[in-house]
C-alpha cells in the first residue's frame, strides 16, 4: 500500500525525528499520543498554521480513518504515524523539542488487572518531560472519573517535573475530539486538565 503525503513509514527514517527535514521548516512541533480519527489534530492544524502536528495510532482502522480525513484537507503542517505511543516516546522523539503533548480519552482499561495498560503512567511522564521544552505542556482529557482520579495521582508523584495549570472549560484551545462531542451530546462529564514541564528538571534518558 502506497503512504499518503501525510504518513510516517517507521522502516524508512531512523530514530529519532529530525523535524525540520520531516516538516521543512523549524516550527515548534506539537504531538498527539491516540489521535483517533484525527478530528482535534484536523483543527487544530487548520487553526495554528506555524504549528507543526504529528499524530500517534496504533489501532489500524482509526488511523485510516484519520490519515483519510487529513489528507483530504490538502493540510501540510500534519503527519502521522502508525506505531506504540511509548515506543515513539523513547525512540523516536528528541529531547527537548516538543512544545505540547495532547492524550485525549484514552481507553481507561476500567478493569484494575488491566491497570498496569494505562497509558499515563510515570514511564511516559518521565519520557514526556525529556521530550518537552522547559514550560511545554501536557494536556488531557477523559470521561472517566476513576481514571481521572488515577491521572491526577500519577501528576502529583511526578510533581518535580510539573506543575499544574488552569484550563477554563471556555478556552479556544479546548478544541473537540469524537469522544468530547460524544460525550457531551448524552450529558457525560469530562475532565481537562493542562501540567507545564518545570524548567531544569531531566525526564528519564530512556526506558528500562
Amino acid at each position: 500500500m502506497l503512504l499518503s503525503s501525510i504518513e510516517i513509514a517507521p522502516t524508512a527514517l531512523v530514530p529519532p525525528f529530525n523535524w525540520s527535514e520531516l516538516y521543512g521548516n523549524n516550527h515548534p512541533v506539537e504531538l498527539e499520543l491516540g489521535c483517533g480519527k484525527g478530528m482535534f489534530l484536523k483543527e487544530a492544524a487548520r487553526l495554528n498554521p506555524g504549528v507543526n502536528y504529528l499524530g500517534i495510532e496504533r489501532a489500524g482502522r482509526y488511523y485510516r480513518q484519520a490519515v483519510t480525513r487529513l489528507t483530504r484537507t490538502g493540510l501540510t503542517n500534519i503527519r502521522f504515524m502508525q506505531a506504540d505511543a511509548l515506543d515513539v516516546m523513547d525512540r523516536w522523539i528528541p529531547p527537548q523539542s516538543i512544545q505540547t503533548i495532547h492524550v485525549y480519552f484514552p481507553d481507561p482499561w476500567p478493569k484494575k488487572r488491566h491497570h498496569k495498560r494505562h497509558i499515563i503512567r510515570p514511564e511516559l511522564l518521565a519520557l514526556a518531560a525529556r521530550s518537552l521544552v522547559d514550560n511545554g505542556e501536557f494536556r488531557v482529557a477523559t470521561d472517566h472519573g476513576v481514571y481521572g482520579a488515577a491521572i491526577r495521582n500519577v501528576f502529583s508523584e511526578c510533581a518535580p517535573l510539573f506543575a499544574s495549570l488552569p484550563w477554563q472549560e471556555d478556552s479556544p484551545d479546548r478544541l473537540p475530539t469524537n469522544y468530547a462531542l460524544k460525550w457531551q451530546r448524552v450529558g457525560r462529564t469530562s475532565w481537562w486538565a493542562r501540567f507545564q514541564r518545570r524548567p531544569g528538571e531531566p525526564g528519564r534518558t530512556r526506558l528500562a
